[in-house]
């Protein structure tokens, strides 16, 4: 009988090989080789189980669940039913290690007597808006479920994982899964510790637009050439713009904190709008006596294309974008039958914002004028009836506005506020 491998390593995906293909190459790279990859599709359409062969390595593992759950609890639960290492280490299929993620991990388990071993992971937002994260590291040495940290970077005992029963559902968990999923390690009264080096870097669909709709993945491919090329420098510089982004206000910092009036459920849904899984969520109009359709930006959630919902006693609610130079706004509304459309900005947090912004309509660039609006607000409007359109996908547009460069109030004098601010949007008018 064959010897049971040292760690299990638990592999959801759906539907995007490109970024498996990645996580596979950092899987193999890997110090320690004594494992087995439990590769596990949510109902995957896909090549995924090609990619996954064309490796030709016996410890790549592919499975695929007759139908799609919709989160990694159900993928999950099935490698760990299956897993036979002492050890169960996750990775998202989007995400990557650093060589010696595993060997640091099982160092700390030898040495740490843990039942939970994370190692310290980076995050990376959007390249637009140059935002990260750092998790994996507790203050007092201390795990408290507030202090999440991302499953790419956590490994557990397998008898841990059988105490607790495995993962949640949305519907049945008190937070999101894998939140959940600490909490009840930590009820149960897991040890936990840290490798206190950064091993996993995480490219969070949650924060990336319609990133599942592309089988496309430059960002983990361009990091792991470098990863490969460069070594330690390449890490080293990574740790440097990490710190670079703390001073400039671009650390975002991940803590649990809960929504008592959403569920896991909830959360699920509106992550997969987001990122492409499901259909996208679209502003609903406003019908205007000329006949035009007003769309009012609301405080749906963005990822980091906008900030929160302000009132202004002129022009109502509007919201600044930012930190990403790239935002967009959703309306139903078909491309190839739109007359006109028309955009108030409320204001700009610089002269050069608007002198150098582009405008996109499901991803074209199209050309517009400025003109006076109500106060000291302008109205951008465009016609992109007097050249061929092809049908909006799904009946919705994508109305896309890119500055070349953000700026914070406190750096122009303006006032004390940190934000990377660009352009103030109040409504989207469709006729």
């Amino acid at each position: 009988m064959q010897k049971p491998p040292t760690v299990s390593i638990l592999i959801a995906t759906y539907n995007w090989s490109t970024a498996l293909r990645c996580a596979l190459e950092s899987v193999l790279l890997q110090t320690v080789g004594d494992f087995e990859v439990l590769v596990t599709g949510d109902g995957c359409t896909d090549d995924s189980e090609s990619v996954v062969r064309s490796f030709g390595d016996d410890r790549l593992l592919w499975n695929n669940l007759p139908v799609n759950v919709g989160s990694q609890f159900g993928p999950n639960n099935f490698g760990l039913a299956k897993a036979r290492g002492s050890f169960i280490a996750y990775l998202g299929h989007d995400d990557l290690w650093w060589p010696t993620h595993l060997q640091n991990a099982l160092h700390g388990f030898s040495t740490q007597g843990a039942d939970v071993v994370c190692s310290g992971a980076l995050l990376f937002a959007n390249p637009e808006s140059g935002v990260r994260s750092v998790t994996g590291f507790f203050p007092n040495n201390r795990f408290s479920p507030r202090h999440f940290f991302p499953p790419s970077s956590m490994l557990h005992t397998r008898k841990l994982g059988q105490r607790i029963r495995g993962w949640r559902s949305p519907e049945q968990a008190r937070v999101a899964v894998d939140c959940d999923f600490l909490q009840r390690c930590f009820d149960m009264g897991a040890r936990f510790a840290s490798t206190a080096d950064i091993t996993a870097f995480k490219f969070n669909a949650a924060w990336r637009r319609d990133c599942y709709r592309h089988n496309t993945a430059p960002e983990q491919e361009a990091f792991l050439r470098e990863m490969r090329e460069r070594g330690e420098a390449f890490r080293r510089e990574q740790l440097t713009q990490t710190i670079r982004a703390a001073i400039e206000d671009k650390l975002h910092k991940l803590e649990l904190s809960g929504d008592p009036d959403r569920s896991a459920a909830d959360f699920t849904r509106i992550n997969a709008g987001f990122k492409g899984v499901a259909a996208s969520t679209c502003l609903r109009p406003q019908q205007q006596p000329d006949g035009r359709r007003r769309y009012r930006l609301t405080n749906a959630y963005a990822g980091f294309e906008w900030h929160p919902i302000e009132d202004s006693p002129l022009h109502g609610t509007f919201r600044w974008s930012g930190p990403s130079r790239v935002s967009t706004v959703k309306i139903p509304e078909d491309l190839s039958a739109l007359g006109e459309i028309r955009v108030l900005i409320v204001s700009r947090i610089h002269r050069d914002v608007l002198r150098f912004a582009r405008f996109y309509l499901n991803g074209q660039l199209t050309k517009g004028k400025l003109k006076r609006g109500p106060g000291d607000a302008l109205i951008w409007t465009a016609v992109p009836g007097k050249r061929p359109q092809q049908p909006s996908p799904e009946g919705i547009l994508d109305l896309t506005i890119e500055v070349h460069e953000n700026w914070r109030p406190v750096d122009l004098g303006i006032n004390e506020d940190r934000r990377w601010l660009g352009l103030a949007v109040s409504w989207v008018e469709a006729r």
